[in-house]
């Protein structure tokens, strides 16, 4: 592509002051944009989660570059790398902490970036992130990432200052990001481009924003809630400050250790004030630290003043407790097992096949790699299998797995009933690896069937698909739309059944026991199965999940 007419020599370095702009800016402004990316998700079905994803990947890699105060480029990048890695969510996130790995290691020495610097890792991360697929695919944001590195070093060659550069990257990163629908043809039919490459443009769009100054992020980073306990111990807490302070009397105080007692004790408890006749300490708990500090102050200076908040004190206390209790009273088991799973039915139906931790996530909410790495570590056993449920869960699980000194395997289910079918043939003291694969043929055997409404009119498999309409997958694959759920599931059954199967139907959140009921008698009707099994899985977003043996 023609390389832009921009004046080079104006901006040959950026340090890790500006760098750090770049890098704020392009997370606002891919939140700012997270939702258009999610929009493009190909399927109509409401886990269309590409743009969440990526956000989420990124925020954490800048809350880790924000823990360090450095500006060499070297160690923000580094912290960048790490932060992604960790908080790697879905494909498009575990691709993004690719792109990130890469774009540091190419700066391992740099401690500013310069137009070189910048260009090799551009290249390096594109070269990172295709290794860490094992069948890397055109059309997608790895294209993206490797147009945006040619595009880069084509500036370069053009003596294009770092401007330049940034700005030729992101028309190359475009013009590619344009191109994906003729690479993949599900991308054309549904008339979108990729939402991974929309993900990565908008970042590189975000750094040549920060970069120009034209775009003011930042809102606060998002923090962890705390616990229902970690709150209630807050609450428990009526004085929040633990305040201590020596003051050095002056010469002309009166005042006596007894009567500074008695003007203190209604600003707080435990109070104690100690001393000798030129030197007190006092110990209070208060809400209000700046009235004591100033009343120390009509008395003498102030010396070794210390001011802690006993709530955040408390409920760090609490969390490092439960931590150490879970560690504690986990039994120890040859393997442990670790699933994803969401909804309480669906949770309770895994810890009776004998899943010790179950993640919270599925669709639209997608664990992130330190999500299994805390669960692999809270297991007691030395042999973890995971079970992702999820296509998109997949490769944040492995990348997990790929950090644990834990022998660890990850069984590729991508739905309920695939971990279900799994669990069947599980056996503690198989060896590992025959065990992983058997549990993977037996997926084999199960076909899952799922029913949930479109959340955007769309074409997928020449199926023309209305907002609101009642859709069908099997295995993943849209091959129903209807009005009306019963309708659906008797359409999509008569496509994949002969009539002698086992049929297990799990039902979510929106739908009460007699709807459950009277599918069941409409299937009994049509059908003459094997057996059909009806449980609460209490799932969201999928009103039935249902499995077919």
């Amino acid at each position: 592509m023609p390389v832009n007419e921009i004046s080079h020599g104006s901006l040959s370095n950026v340090d890790g002051k500006k760098f750090r702009e770049m890098l704020y800016t392009a997370l606002a402004w891919l939140k700012e944009q997270q939702s258009f990316i999610d929009s493009l998700n190909v399927f109509p079905v409401p886990d269309g989660d590409t743009g969440t994803n990526m956000y989420l990947t990124f925020l954490e890699a800048i809350k880790e570059v924000k823990k360090i105060e450095t500006n060499n480029v070297s160690e923000i990048t580094s912290a960048m790398a790490k932060g992604a890695l960790m908080g790697a969510r879905g494909n498009s996130g575990v691709i993004l902490s690719q792109l990130l790995r890469g774009f540091s290691q190419a700066n391992e020495a740099n401690s500013s970036l310069t137009a070189t610097h910048l260009v090799k890792a551009l290249r390096k991360a594109s070269d990172v992130a295709y290794q860490g697929v094992l069948k890397p695919v055109e059309g997608t944001i790895l294209t993206v990432s490797r147009k945006a590195a040619e595009g880069a070093e084509l500036a370069l060659e053009n003596n294009l200052d770092i401007n330049g550069i940034m700005e030729n990257t992101v028309a190359a990163a475009r013009d590619a990001l344009n191109k994906t629908p003729e690479q993949l043809p599900i991308l054309k039919e549904a008339g979108v481009v990729d939402a991974g490459g929309q993900g990565y443009l908008i970042i590189l769009e975000g750094l040549l924003k920060g970069l120009n100054s034209e775009y003011v992020p930042q809102g606060d980073l998002e923090v962890v809630k705390p616990s229902k306990k970690e709150q209630q111990i807050a609450e428990d807490i009526k004085y929040a400050y633990c305040t201590q302070a020596l003051i050095n009397l002056q010469k002309d105080t009166t005042k006596s250790i007894e009567e500074i007692r008695n003007d203190l004790q209604h600003y707080g408890d435990s109070l104690m004030v100690v001393g000798s006749d030129r030197t007190v300490k006092i110990h209070i708990h208060t809400n209000h630290p700046g009235i004591i500090l100033e009343y120390g102050l009509k008395l003498g200076s102030l010396i070794d003043i210390n001011i802690d908040n006993m709530k955040i004190q408390s409920a760090e206390k609490v969390r490092q407790t439960e931590e150490q209790q879970r560690q504690e009273f986990m039994p120890a088991k040859k393997k442990g097992i670790i699933a994803v799973g969401k909804g309480d039915g669906i949770k309770e139906i895994f810890k009776d096949l004998g899943i010790d931790v179950v993640i919270d996530g599925g669709q639209s909410m997608n664990p992130s790699t330190n999500d299994f790495l805390e669960a692999i570590n809270n297991l007691n056993s030395s042999e973890i299998i995971i079970l992702p449920n999820n296509k998109n869960i997949i490769s944040a699980a492995e990348q997990a797995a790929s950090l644990s000194d834990k022998d660890v395997v990850v069984i590729p289910t991508k739905t309920i009933p695939q971990a279900v079918s799994s669990m069947m043939v599980f056996n503690d003291e198989a060896d590992l690896d025959e065990l992983k694969e058997a549990m993977e043929m037996e997926t084999e055997n199960v076909t899952t069937l799922e029913i949930t409404r479109a959340v955007k009119s769309s074409k997928v498999n020449g199926h023309n698909i209305s907002t609101g309409d009642v859709i069908g997958l099997e295995n993943g694959q849209i091959e129903a739309v209807g009005k009306e759920y019963q309708d659906v599931i008797v359409e999509l059954l008569k496509k994949v059944c002969s009539g002698d199967e086992f049929i297990t139907i799990f039902y979510g959140e929106e739908i009460n026991e007699d709807e459950a009921g009277d599918l069941v008698d409409t299937l009994e009707e049509e059908f003459n199965f094997e057996d059909i099994e009806l449980y609460r899985g209490g799932q969201p977003l999928y009103p039935y999940i249902i499995s077919v043996e």
